[in-house]
């Protein structure tokens, strides 16, 4: 076991926590709801993450395939595009709430709009130095 699955590992050992958490007990309906997302979302990230390491070791038409280029390229323009169509979305629901007077989900979109390109242009800097 390598330190880069370290991490995975202790996902697995982390959604096990939380579904005995769950087991043992009691919280409200809607603390269980989350708690049980969390636990899904916990334990994918980590199965998949392990599995992707796994067949980068072991696969060689899927490390070419992941590693390409032309893929790469695609992954990228996908999600900038993506990125695009999220932002203007997020500007069609803020604009909505504040039309149903529902000023607080407006200002809570309005700052994650706003802060979307400040985050942005921290995470293309951390890379632009690791490159």
């Amino acid at each position: 076991m390598n330190n880069k699955n370290i991490l995975w590992y202790a996902g697995y050992a982390v959604s096990l926590g939380l579904v005995l958490l769950l087991l043992f007990a009691d919280f409200s309906p809607e603390i269980e709801s989350a708690i049980g997302i969390f636990v899904s979302v916990i334990f994918s990230v980590s199965h998949i993450q392990l599995w992707h390491n796994k067949m980068l070791r072991e696969d060689n038409e899927y490390r070419i395939d992941v590693m390409d280029e032309r893929n790469i390229s695609i992954k990228e323009k996908t999600g900038n595009i993506t990125n695009m169509i999220t932002f203007v979305l997020l500007g069609c629901a803020t604009v909505l709430f504040i039309a149903l007077e529902y000023i607080i989900p407006a200002i809570i979109i309005g700052v994650i709009i706003f802060v979307q390109p400040l985050i942005l242009f921290c995470v293309s800097t951390s890379i632009e130095r690791k490159m």
